[in-house]
């Protein structure tokens, strides 16, 4: 069954609970030297997480476990559960009458004001390339009308031109950038209304369509699952943002609370984010330079910017 079966990017929900499974390094076993126990609650997210076949994978699984194998006197546990529920879970676990020696965490949270009511969040963890025009990768040219002088894609000449096809998943917000143009052409004859995301990557490799909006990383799981001989290329859009932040939450409890400080201090150990380096295994070769660039930008602006000063 492919990978595809076992997950949708962005669906809302998952049948039931698939319960608390202990981590194989870290036996659930009472200790009073532990400082508590972290529930590492798991959203349905591909490729960020993927489950099949009783395994866990996936970037931001692989970045999950790298920081619980640097907090070791914990007790670690991980919960599927969809995104609401999660929520809710938190909410629920941060109140002092339900207060337990345990937290709830979650390693793809955005970090909002009505979230960090109940949420004490890390600092940046997880850094995403955004929604971007993907293409067959030898078709780069085709699209150099539609570039402004940074090589970003201009959407309103894009979308307007009956002679690059598109298709557009059926009730996907892709962000009020993008969305303001889709709801504007959704209409228009060169654009196609399908119900999966995945049947992109294939309409894309017959040739029936010229470009699509995808996560670069999202792109890339379809097109190792549906299409493996295709090459794809994701462009930027004029106005979105360079990188996507995501990072750790946990309920905020004393054992939340407490953890959180612990996983910042790590962060601030490893100023090089070499978790990240497990999101840019999910990215196209083209991709991934665009997004390690993106990163060493992200991580000393200084530096970088050095590095773009001609040579005397």
């Amino acid at each position: 069954m492919g990978l595809r079966m076992k997950f949708r990017l962005g669906c809302g929900a998952i049948s039931g609970l698939t319960g608390l499974l202990a981590l194989p390094f870290m036996a659930a076993t009472a200790n009073a030297d532990v400082p508590g126990t972290l529930i590492w609650t798991v959203p349905p997210f591909a490729p960020a997480f993927i489950s099949e076949d009783g395994k866990l994978t996936g970037y931001a699984a692989d970045t999950q476990n790298w920081f619980i194998a640097r907090l070791g006197d914990y007790q670690h546990r991980i919960q599927e559960v969809p995104l609401a529920r999660l929520l809710a879970e938190m909410r629920d676990s941060s109140n002092p009458e339900n207060e337990h020696n345990n937290a709830r965490c979650s390693t793809t949270l955005i970090p909002n004001d009505e979230r960090r009511n109940y949420i004490s969040f890390a600092k940046t963890i997880l850094l995403h390339l955004p929604i971007s025009v993907v293409i067959r990768a030898g078709d780069e040219q085709n699209f150099k009308p539609f570039m402004d002088e940074d090589g970003h894609i201009q959407l309103a000449q894009l979308m307007a031109n009956r002679e690059m096809a598109t298709a557009l998943r059926i009730g996907r917000s892709y962000g009020a950038l993008i969305d303001n143009y889709v709801e504007r052409y959704r209409n228009a004859p060169q654009i196609m209304p399908v119900a999966d995301d995945s049947k992109l990557l294939r309409l894309l490799a017959m040739g029936r369509i010229d470009w699509i909006f995808y996560f670069p990383s999202e792109a890339e799981f379809y097109r190792r699952d549906v299409t493996p001989h295709q090459q794809i290329k994701s462009l930027p859009i004029r106005g979105n943002t360079n990188l996507l932040e995501a990072t750790i939450g946990c309920a905020k409890t004393p054992v939340g609370q407490q953890a959180i400080t612990r996983i910042n201090q790590i962060v601030d150990a490893n100023p090089d984010m070499p978790w990240t380096n497990f999101y840019a295994a999910w990215l196209s070769p083209q991709d991934r330079e665009w997004f390690l660039s993106a990163r060493a930008q992200y991580i000393d602006p200084k530096q970088f910017e050095a590095l773009l000063q001609p040579t005397k």
